[in-house]
């Protein structure tokens, strides 16, 4: 173990003291540096983040070609399931659509809608809930995406990968 020269742990000392005797918190900390890891998480938002993704998403009715469509053009591995009034009824995931084609036989394949592969009540999260949440629900869950809310609508989607290039892990 290396040697601490004895200024040092005077120096550290007087800073703790100071920062006690200021009670300085780690939310001063991120404020005075927001770009930073303590900063990102205590203030950057998922509604900071999701605006950065497409906005997949489909009917009920809608057959499965334009589903896969929907997933692929948009990139994110999965789509949001909208009824006939745009309120939020399920997801489809790359995931889901591997799973039912073990399922299904090829011949079903043209008849199926979204309505009959979505899962319902799909995990979501609020556009003004913290980053580091949507982070810990996914870890949490083992997903990689969250369906975001505004005001209840669906807004969007976040992906794990949003948060990873914000450098929150």
């Amino acid at each position: 173990m290396p040697r601490v020269p004895p200024g040092c742990r005077r120096a550290k000392s007087w800073a703790v003291c100071l920062l006690e005797c200021r009670q300085f918190t780690a939310h001063d900390f991120a404020r005075l540096h927001p770009g930073g890891t303590l900063g990102k998480k205590l203030y950057l938002t998922v509604g900071d983040l999701s605006r950065q993704n497409q906005r997949p998403r489909v009917g009920l009715a809608t057959p499965l070609r334009e589903v896969l469509l929907e997933i692929s053009g948009k990139r994110l591995g999965a789509t949001a399931v909208l009824d006939a009034a745009g309120q939020l009824a399920g997801i489809i995931t790359d995931g889901d659509l591997r799973r039912m084609l073990g399922r299904r036989h090829l011949a079903d394949l043209e008849t199926l809608t979204a309505q009959d592969i979505l899962t319902p009540q799909p995990a979501t999260i609020t556009q003004d809930d913290f980053a580091a949440e949507a982070l810990r629900q996914m870890q949490a869950r083992n997903i990689t995406q969250l369906i975001v809310l505004d005001n209840g609508q669906f807004a969007g989607f976040i992906h794990l990968h949003d948060i990873l290039r914000e450098g929150l892990v």
